[in-house]
This record gives C-alpha cells, structure tokens and sequence, in this order.
C-alpha cells in the first residue's frame, strides 16, 4: 500500500474518532432532567363529633349532705321522715348512710331501714315502695351532683332544715356524696345434698368465699335433705387487701356435728391480721376432716366483738343440728370475722352442747 493511501485512511480514522469523543461530550454537557416530585396533600380528617365527656358516678353507698347548709340527709329513729344534721367527715353517722340501686340509667338510693327517696311535683317524700316512681336522675355538676326525678320535671332543692321539689334545674341544690369505704354484698353457695351419713362430703360441698371482700356474716339453711349457705361479703376500699395463703387445720374427727366442739382445736379458724376470705371444709382419712381457710390483709380497728351460738345434739339428725349451730353468725355493720372457734359446753365427753364463737372486727368507715 502505498504512502498515500496510508495517509487517507489516517485521516479518516482520526476524523471518527473525532467525531465519537466530540458526541459523547456533548451528551455529557446536557442539562439533567430532574423528575417533579408527585406531592400529594394532606387532607385533615373532620374531626369526628366526639360526645362530651361526662362526669359518671359509680358510689355504691355512701353520705349526702348539701352544700351550703352542710346538713347531712338521714332518717330519724321512727324511719318514717327525714332528719338533719350537721355532716362530720370525720365520724359520719352511720345510719344515715343511702345506697345507690342503679339500672345503668337511674338510680334509687335507699335506707338500711328499706326507704326510698322520692321526687313528686308536690315534695321530696320518704317511699317503701321500689318502683319506677321512686327513680332518681343523678347529673354531676362542676362541684357535686342534682337530683331531680327521672323525666327531669322535678328537683331537690334544699332550703334550710328542708327539702323540696322545684321545677327549675337552675332552682336545684348541688349536693355532695362522701363514698363509704365498706359496702355490703349478700351471695350463696349452691344447694346439695346434705346427709348425716356423710356429714364431711355434705359439707366440703360449700365453699364460702368472698373474692373481692371479707367475711361479714353466713347461716346455714336446709330443705329436706338439701343444704345451702346464705353469706355476706363486705368490699370496698377498706376490705381490699392482700390475700394471704390457704392455711389448713390438722385433721380432727367430724361424724357428727358435736365433733366440731369436741376435737377443737381441729376446727377453730384465725386470722391473725385482718379478716376472713373465705373457708371450707376439706375431707382427710378415717372419718377426719380439716378446715382450709385464707384471711385478706386488711386494717380492723376497736375491741373484739364475739358472737355466739350454742346448739344441743336433739334427735332430728345432723343437718338441722348444724342449722340452728350455723344460724346467723353474723357481724354488725361495719365488721368483719376474724376468727371462728367451737367449743363443747361444760366439758366432759358427754357433753352435747356445742357453741360456736366468733370475733367480729371493725373497718374503716
């Protein structure tokens, strides 16, 4: 090939690479084309109607006094109208105490005596009957609570030493209720069979057991050959505690009703802070039978209060002896059991007197 033609296809080469190098930075030398952001708007959700909160009342049982006058709303001794007096947070007045029955919409507060209050157009009355009439609306206010009837025709207004029925909300008294620390609920065990030829299993078959409280009270019921206990629990503030460890008595002899007394203390139940849960009666071997029992740490207060019942073995069997032995062992208001004991009266083996004591505790109020 001759020098010439060499020096043309030089050329020519140099002219396209050139050419490429001169291309492809002019491809560099572009201006980058950026992408718009897609940006989408926040709409702010309407604000749901949310319903106003309002205040709710859950007291159970508890003292109400207006006010202005302080005066504390009670029942005189007859039970049949109303009493006034100065309200001391301090030492409420037990009696003058009112519960609140409520149907999730009204409520009817009524006496330990089994009085209702009642809103009429014409005045504020005492009623023994529950009934529609005797339903209360409870509003909450800024700084208590009104009462008026439930349509809300009629209020309670205090003037004075008095109460009355005004047409007006705006015409209402505003009332305080101080909460009870304690309040009392009634439950029972299931009726079983109950047999003297199997006093133990008849009686292991009922539990008393307050899940929540203290034991205030239990007695012991039967039909022909059925049985139950009928018990109350007191709950609240100041029966709530901690509940202790299932304690079991040694195991003692139990065929007949008067081995409750005669193996004490196989049988005696104590606690030795606060009050009892709950107890039954476990079986062991040969006729033998223990107590298993919880007590629930709990602040009691005062002297020991003993209740007692004593029962003479008769000829009608062992489930009646153990109704009249079991027959309202109950405290006062207010108290708790702390302990059971059974003991045989006079001594001696022969004895067939067996008496059954209990130890009664106050709580707060």
């Amino acid at each position: 090939m001759s020098g010439a033609v060499i020096g043309l296809v030089s050329l020519i080469l140099l002219l396209v690479i050139g050419a490429v190098i001169y291309f492809s930075m002019q491809e560099e030398e572009k201006e980058p084309v950026y992408v718009a952001p897609v940006v989408v708007p926040v709409v702010a959700a309407a604000a749901a109607d949310e319903e106003e909160e309002k205040d709710t009342f859950d007291i159970v049982n508890g003292w109400i006094y207006d006010n202005e006058y302080n005066y504390e709303i009670g029942l005189k001794d007859d039970g049949t109208s109303f009493k006034y007096a100065e309200y001391n947070e301090e030492s409420p007045t037990t009696a003058s105490k009112w519960s609140f029955e409520t149907d999730d919409e009204f409520y009817q507060i009524s006496s330990g005596t089994g009085k209702y209050i009642k809103i009429t157009s014409q005045d504020v009355q005492l009623t023994s009957s529950s009934s529609s009439t005797s339903r209360i609306n409870i509003v909450a206010v800024d700084d208590g609570y009104k009462f008026s009837d439930r349509k809300g025709k009629y209020w309670m207004q205090m003037n004075g030493a008095n109460l009355l029925s005004v047409d007006a909300e705006s015409d209402a008294s505003v009332f305080s209720i101080d909460a009870s620390q304690y309040y009392i609920k009634g439950y029972e065990t299931e009726k079983e069979t109950f047999t003297s030829e199997d006093l133990i299993s008849s009686m292991s078959n009922q539990a008393i057991n307050c899940k929540t409280g203290v034991l205030s009270g239990f007695t012991f019921k039967d039909t022909a050959n059925k049985g139950k206990y009928d018990y109350t629990c007191t709950e609240g503030e100041s029966a709530s505690g901690d509940l202790g460890d299932k304690i079991l008595t040694e195991a003692g002899v139990l065929l007949k009703v008067q081995h409750l007394g005669k193996n004490a203390p196989s049988f005696d139940i104590a606690c030795e802070n606060g009050a009892l849960a709950n107890f039954r009666i476990i079986p062991a071997v040969d006729g033998k039978a223990s107590y298993e029992y919880s007590c629930r740490d709990i602040a009691t207060f005062g002297d020991d209060v003993t209740i007692t019942k004593q029962m003479t073995t008769g000829n009608q069997g062992e489930i009646h002896d153990l109704k009249r032995l079991h027959n309202n062992i109950n405290c006062g208001e207010g108290e708790a059991l702390t302990s059971l004991k059974y003991t045989l009266g006079g001594g001696g083996d022969n004895e067939t007197n067996v008496i059954l004591s209990g130890i009664c505790k106050k709580l707060a109020a």
